[in-house]
This record gives C-alpha cells, structure tokens and sequence, in this order.
C-alpha cells in the first residue's frame, strides 16, 4: 500500500484549461496528449468560458488524483502564508508552557491543515516528524 494522498479540498478554482494542465502531476506537455488523456479517462469537461479560440476546461473532481494534488500544491505556493498567533495559555502553574503553545497553535489550523499533520505524524512517526521540524529529540 502506497502513501496516502493527502488533498485539501479548499481549491479556489474548480474548473482548468488545458493549457494549465500542461505538464502537471504526470500528465503530457502537449495539448494534444492532454486532450487525448482527458477523453481516454472520461474526465468531465466544458467549452472554455470568455477566450478567443474555444478550446475545453475540465472539472478538477474528474482529474487524475496525482494531477488534483500537485493543483493543490500550486494553489498552496502562490497564496501567503497565513500568520499565526502565538501566545501560551496557560491552564494550570504545573502546565508545559510548549504543549500549550502546541495547543494554541493547533486550534488555529485550518480542519485540512490539523489532518495533514496528525496524518504525517502518524505515517513517520513523533521522533521522525521532530527532526523534520529541526528539533533534536531528547534521548
């Protein structure tokens, strides 16, 4: 069994031309091989809306589920990083100052985002998921 794929269903956009599919999760670097893919797998499709030329978009629920992720990848890198806040709240004087920054960070995560990490978590593992973060853990 494979890795899971972790998507985040907040896509600004829900339909893409061919011409922005071009190379993306997998698929061809031609018009051609994209148009000839999309009818192969079926994937649902429309006349492009306001261009000159025609030309089709397809419905991203209908792509290839590698070609949904690296959309969605795209979509992450453009937008700016959203600004969390951070300030320990602490509910008792014997409380870990850094599990309740965890906590306060937490609760900020978007459901998506809050899934992906316990998902990574999970997947490598705590000691693994630390050293991707650069902390050494403690032995």
């Amino acid at each position: 069994m494979g890795i899971p794929i972790l998507e985040c269903n907040s896509m600004k956009k829900a339909w893409f031309s061919t011409k922005e599919l071009l190379g993306v999760g997998g698929l061809p670097k031609s018009r051609q091989g994209v148009t000839g893919r999309s009818r192969l797998e079926n994937w649902d499709r429309r006349p492009r809306a306001g261009g000159r030329g025609g030309g089709l978009e397809y419905a991203l629920e209908s792509l290839p589920a590698e070609v949904r992720q690296a959309l969605t990848q795209r979509e992450m890198k453009e937008q700016p990083a959203p600004e969390y806040r951070v300030g320990a709240v602490l509910s008792s004087p014997n409380a870990d100052p850094l599990a309740s920054a965890w906590m306060v960070i937490y609760d900020q995560l978007l459901p998506e985002e809050r899934g992906n990490v316990i998902s990574l978590v999970m997947r490598e593992g705590i000691e693994k998921f630390m050293t991707r973060l650069g902390i050494v853990p403690r032995r």
